[in-house]
């Protein structure tokens, strides 16, 4: 079936848009619960449920532990960085007043 687009008014236009926008979206979310239930009769054919087989499939994260303080201001201890990520504006302030790094090193 095809549509003579350059027939339709923009009113005409704007109303098949949100047609089509809420057609996508069921067909999207009916393909989905298709695909779910697939999932679920092929675990269960193997005699695991769909949780247990999501489970064991989640990647590990390893955790970051806490990094150590590297730098600390000396004036204002609550101030530190642990020389990661983007440097702290107390730290381009010291530098810019013709101070060293190596002063705030803990």
């Amino acid at each position: 079936m095809k549509i003579n687009l350059k027939s339709l008014s923009i009113v005409e236009l704007k109303a098949l848009q949100g047609e089509i926008a809420v057609e996508m979206e069921a067909r999207k979310k009916g393909e989905r619960q298709k695909l779910l239930q697939e999932f679920r009769d092929k675990a269960k054919s193997l005699g695991i449920s769909l949780d247990e087989l999501l489970s064991g499939q989640k990647a590990k994260t390893r955790s970051a532990g806490k990094v150590a303080v590297k730098y600390i201001h000396p004036a204002d201890p609550s101030l530190t960085w642990t020389g990661r990520g983007k440097q702290p504006r107390w730290v381009g302030e010291w530098l810019a007043g013709g101070k060293s790094m190596a002063d705030l090193k803990v």
